[in-house]
């Protein structure tokens, strides 16, 4: 029983937390590009906020470098370019666009720690992210790979042929993913558990959308790289 609930135990708050937050995020969407914009900045604002604070902790030890203010610059600068590619997104696909690659790396985060929690196995890298699995990695994956499949059925989004959007998100996947790891890596630099701990079961904001930023900037380059 005691294992069960070591490695159960927080989905109750963690589901909790998910649905406040997805139901922000809807009404935002549905509200428009003033209000989504006026959030993901807001979002931003915090994110970059939680950075300053994991700089004067590791200040606060006498151990931060010069290494650290470049690590953490380049991080903010990071979340500003989320931030862009987002509006971008709104602006130039709508509401179905930005709710598209939501939809993306909530099935990808929620099927790799499900399946992750589940099936356990080799670490992808654990000397920076010890928790994650390849099970939890490909889980996501193969998560993701249906939810393109249901998208192009249903109610297309994209000109791309069905294999050409089902592999474009699966990478979009992979680079989410990719999001947590430099999270992770930034965090274990920082000597921190969780950016902050505002969100139950979450810990901070970035902790929650790294995987949204990182899918959002790879989406940005896309769209600068179309225009």
């Amino acid at each position: 029983m005691n294992l069960i609930h070591e490695k159960w135990g927080d989905l109750g708050v963690r589901v909790a937390s998910a649905a406040v937050m997805l139901t922000v995020g809807v009404v935002a969407i549905a509200a428009g590009s003033l209000v989504f914009g006026a959030l993901v900045c807001a979002v931003s604002l915090i994110g970059i906020w939680e950075l300053v604070q994991m700089g004067r902790a590791k200040s606060a030890k006498g151990t931060f470098s010069f290494a650290d203010f470049f690590a953490l610059s380049g991080y903010a600068f990071f979340v500003c370019l989320a931030a862009v590619g987002l509006i971008f997104l709104y602006v130039g696909f709508s509401a179905y666009g930005v709710g598209y690659l939501v939809a993306l790396v909530v099935v990808t985060d929620s099927l790799g720690y499900l399946v992750g929690r589940k099936v356990g196995g080799k670490k992808f890298w654990p000397s920076i992210s010890p928790k994650k699995t390849w099970a939890g990695v490909l889980g996501g994956w193969g998560g993701v790979a249906v939810l393109a499949l249901v998208v192009s059925t249903v109610a297309p989004i994209s000109n791309m042929t069905l294999t050409g959007f089902v592999l474009f998100s699966v990478a979009m996947s992979f680079a989410s993913q990719l999001g947590d790891i430099a999270q992770s890596a930034l965090k274990r630099r920082m000597g921190v558990k969780d950016s902050s701990n505002i969100i139950p079961g979450h810990g901070g904001v970035l902790d929650r959308f790294d995987a949204l930023l990182a899918a959002s900037v790879v989406m940005l380059g896309c769209i600068l790289y179309a225009i």
